[in-house]
């Protein structure tokens, strides 16, 4: 029975650290998009000073819980780590050309 108890508790705080880390993920996408749309500059500092902490809280959270065994994600494999790097500089370079066409057509 205590056994059992302990069970419980150990899903209890799961779900909790859960909750908050889901929490907080919610606050840096809402933060994200205020920064984005915010026409006032000393709001949008503001803005990304409280998103500075929410990304502090979000990671303390997250070591918590993979310290206590509750989130372990799956390590990246080597492979789709050089794919992804190579589509986010074929994305860049793309953009970067994009940008050059635009401000030659403006010329």
């Amino acid at each position: 029975m205590a056994e059992n108890k302990a069970e419980q508790k150990k899903l209890q705080d799961q779900d909790i650290l859960q909750n908050v880390l889901n929490e907080t993920k919610q606050m840096a996408t809402s933060l994200n998009q205020y920064i984005l749309e915010s026409s006032s500059e000393e709001l949008r500092r503001d803005y990304m000073i409280v998103l500075g902490e929410v990304y502090g809280r979000q990671k303390q959270v997250y070591d918590l819980m993979q310290q206590k065994g509750y989130y372990n994600p799956k390590p990246a494999q080597q492979q789709d780590i050089a794919e992804l790097q190579n589509r986010l500089t074929q994305d860049q370079q793309g953009g970067e050309q994009q940008e050059t066409g635009q401000s030659q057509q403006m010329q």
